[in-house]
């Protein structure tokens, strides 16, 4: 740099006509770089997913999980039991359902003192259970989250979501293979709920004096993973995965494969910004196909808002990503049942429940043109 900006020195060709034409080459850079970027949606440009950590041992055994009727009934139960709280959750219902379960149930109180509201107060609770593992020493431990939204919620209701994880908590209760615990969390007001949570689970504090995240009376191992849940009907068209945290966070790549692979294993429609993979990646549609995805991707990285529950996981180290159960109104739909959404969840669980370490030999810097595609960064 000296001998570009030395007067001293006696200046060479190069430099004068990089000064000389300084704003076509820094706008020929540009479009150079915008072009590049577009490319990458290519799969000439990018790279096929696969496994490094091969503990994951997807789909190595044959899924076991029969408990979609229970989950019906679960549903039929909380219907009736959500008319009598329109706009809370049924702790009560709750907390029964994983007491006969034989977990360990708990309750979680939280409060925020709303800093822009002029002394405004919001509080809530949440309900989690813990099944300890029966080959295990409570080390570790495995999430499985759903968020519970009244009546009154503006957003779609998760009472399915409910149903599905109380039906998966009876199966696994039933089996002897866990090696970590599984905690199975229903959080009220969405992101807060799951926020207030985490920070009692591992007492941390962010924002002194408000978010009062409160005591955890129970609590199981350093947790692994998190898969959370939003499931909106017990049939559903397609599996959404989410995986963008809070301030563009992502988790390990390794997880979000298991959650396609198991999901293409159990013939379970899945999506990636609700896409689906083109039929033909290498045509100018199936490339335009994978940049409208890769766009959506960097899109919501780039507001930092994270996309479901999950995001909030990141931010401790934990690898979560949130599946979320759509229904497209196209004619060729085919739905998905609960059985097939509760083969995957066992799936994902079982192939959690081999890990040795941390999610930590994949990629956590990457973009997604497709479900099977990645671009590392």
């Amino acid at each position: 740099m000296g001998l570009l900006t030395d007067p001293g020195v006696e200046r060479s060709r190069l430099p004068a006509m990089l000064e000389k034409h300084h704003r076509p080459i820094c706008l020929t850079l540009y479009v150079l770089g915008i072009i590049w970027f577009l490319a990458l949606a290519h799969n000439n440009f990018n790279h096929g997913t696969y496994f490094s950590e091969n503990a994951l041992l997807p789909g190595l055994v044959q899924g076991d999980f029969e408990g979609d009727s229970r989950a019906l009934q679960y549903l039929d139960s909380l219907k009736m039991e959500v008319e009598k709280y329109t706009s809370g959750m049924p702790y009560p219902w709750l907390v029964g359902q994983l007491t006969q379960l034989g977990l360990e149930t708990y309750t979680h109180n939280f409060t925020l003192n709303y800093p822009l509201g002029h002394g405004k107060v919001f509080s809530g609770k949440n309900v989690y259970g813990i099944l300890r593992a029966s080959r295990g020493s409570s080390t570790e431990a495995i999430v499985v989250s759903t968020p519970y939204r009244p009546p009154s919620s503006l957003l779609q209701g998760t009472a399915p979501s409910v149903a599905l994880m109380l039906a998966m908590a009876h199966f696994f209760s039933k089996q002897v293979y866990w090696a970590k615990d599984l905690i199975f969390l229903v959080t009220e007001h969405e992101q807060l709920g799951a926020q207030a949570w985490l920070q009692a689970y591992h007492r941390t504090e962010s924002g002194a004096g408000i978010l009062d995240y409160g005591d955890l009376e129970g609590r199981a191992g350093a947790i692994q993973a998190a898969i959370n849940l939003e499931i909106y009907s017990s049939q559903v068209s397609h599996i959404d995965v989410k995986v963008e945290g809070l301030n563009g966070q992502l988790p390990n790549l390794d997880l979000v494969n298991l959650i396609h692979r198991l999901c293409q294993r159990e013939t379970v429609y899945h999506t990636f910004k609700n896409k689906g993979d083109h039929p033909q990646p290498e045509s100018f549609h199936g490339w335009l196909h994978q940049l409208k995805t890769l766009f959506a991707m960097v899109t919501s990285q780039a507001s930092g808002v994270p996309t479901g529950n999950h995001g909030l996981f990141h931010r401790y180290g934990i690898a979560a990503v949130t599946l979320e159960g759509q229904d497209s109104q196209g004619r060729n739909r085919r739905y998905v049942s609960m059985h097939q959404l509760g083969r995957v969840l066992e799936g994902v669980c079982r192939s959690l429940n081999n890990l040795l370490e941390r999610f930590h030999q994949s990629f956590f810097f990457y973009l997604l043109p497709s479900t099977n595609r990645y671009i590392s960064i």
